[in-house]
């Protein structure tokens, strides 16, 4: 093992003293040319970043390496020249690039067992004279709304902050200098330009220049964006429903519910809506289906705001057990954006609206057949309960008289005598006559 270690060592010190020689004669893995292309013109700085310090192609975290560039023209190394050329590990910096810059350059990454190989190319092209570059980037502006334009130097950017390296960036409406904050136009961020409702007049070239010191001079490098207006566009969906809801229905029944969505724009929007249920997607479309989505609908509306509706409707046609207590959600995929809305189904409450009528009519009745029976014997009602609660009146006189007294009804008072009295009075008349004749007969037996 310890052999081997040193061996290797051997290898890879005799592989550094051999750059000198050029790459021409090393048997190394070629990568071959970058697809990427690297564009500038003179007098910007150019960046030509190498991709063999990476996982796929070695370990670099464990595996010494070192990295050599080349003039794939001369086969000689680059070096730092003051103003001029600075290597920094993969990558090499045209500081102030010239016409004779433009070509091929090999990148070299040798360990002590292994060499790779890879080219870049950078094409320099001459200024025409106007403003920005010659080659320009297209992007598209959407006409009527707010939208914004990507600066495409943020491979810069992000490589200079890992050198702790501060840069600032300009915009440009061909030659005039866009002021952050004037009219419709703001930076959003560092290489973002936002414009305020976007209209026709606003397409044409935009350029954006990054200023910064680097190996002690002070360069910038540009991009030329050609921004074009589209009148067909979508902005982010709106799901309208279902909108976060509580949804309750009976067991048994059939049940459907709608996906409402709203595209702000123009034209007809890429947008598709789908529903979901236990994170897995509805994809039945059949009505043979228990559970299915209908086809979407698709209506475009110019007033009150120009925009599409997309409607999806999901269909149960008999809920079972196993549907309640989930979550049902819409969702709408578009570039923009994936927002989404759901409901919640639950089972029906029990139906009590046919027990509480039954009780509150059945305690209506017998309110109306006490008061009936009240007024008919009201009377007898009042002596029957003085007759068996005697203790709770303190007053012993006639008790039908008090009655009476205090009955509104007079006239009927004044004739009325109590049931039992009656009674009474014709037991003791009979128990008299049955007397009397008794005595009677006993008169006639002693005569």
């Amino acid at each position: 093992m310890g052999l081997t270690s040193a061996l290797g060592s051997v290898l890879f010190v005799l592989g550094l003293s051999g750059i000198c020689t050029g790459f021409v004669q090393e048997n190394c893995t070629n990568y071959k040319l970058q697809f990427e292309r690297i564009y500038s013109v003179p007098g910007d700085m150019a960046m030509l970043n190498s991709t063999l310090v990476s996982p796929d192609v070695f370990n670099f975290t464990t595996v010494p390496y070192n990295i050599t560039w080349y003039d794939s023209k001369t086969g000689q190394e680059m070096s730092n020249q003051t103003g001029r050329i600075l290597v920094k590990e993969e990558t090499l910096w045209f500081l102030n690039v010239t016409l004779d810059d433009n070509g091929e350059y090999v990148t070299i990454v040798r360990t002590p067992f292994r060499c790779y190989r890879q080219a870049t190319k950078l094409i320099v092209d001459s200024l025409t004279g106007e403003c920005g570059r010659p080659r320009k980037v297209d992007q598209t502006l959407m006409n009527g709304v707010a939208d914004t334009l990507s600066c495409p130097l943020k491979d810069y950017m992000s490589k200079l902050d890992s050198y702790n390296i501060s840069s600032s960036i300009k915009w440009y409406k061909g030659c005039e200098h866009i002021v952050d904050g004037t009219g419709k136009y703001s930076y959003r961020d560092m290489t973002t330009l936002m414009i305020q409702r976007v209209e026709p007049q606003n397409n044409g070239s935009y350029t954006c220049t990054l200023t910064f010191t680097l190996g002690g001079i002070t360069g910038s490098v540009s991009e030329t964006i050609d921004a074009r207006i589209r009148e067909v566009y979508s902005l982010v969906p709106q799901v309208r429903e279902p909108a976060s809801e509580i949804i309750k229905a009976e067991i048994g029944s059939s049940f459907s519910k709608r996906c409402l969505v709203f595209v702000p724009g123009v034209g007809k929007p890429f947008v598709s809506i789908l529903w979901i249920a236990r994170d897995k997607f509805i994809r039945n479309t059949q009505p043979s289906d228990r559970v299915y989505t209908s086809q979407t609908s698709f209506n475009i509306q110019d007033v009150p705001d120009k925009g599409a509706w997309l409607e999806r409707l999901l269909i149960i046609s008999e809920l079972r057990e196993e549907d309640f207590h989930i979550n049902y959600t819409c969702r709408s995929y578009s570039s923009r954006g994936h927002p989404e809305g759901y409901f919640t189904l639950l089972p029906a409450d029990p139906n009590i609206i046919l027990p509480i009528g039954s009780v509150l009519g059945g305690v209506t009745v017998l309110f109306i057949i006490g008061v009936v029976i009240y007024y008919l014997f009201k009377v007898d009602i009042v002596l029957w309960f003085r007759r068996v609660f005697p203790v709770l009146y303190t007053n012993k006189g006639n008790i039908s008289q008090q009655v009476c007294n205090s009955s509104k009804s007079h006239a009927y008072c004044t004739h009325y005598t109590p049931r039992w009295k009656n009674t009474v009075a014709k037991h003791k008349m009979s128990e008299w006559v049955s007397h009397r004749d008794s005595v009677n007969s006993v008169n006639r037996l002693t005569k």
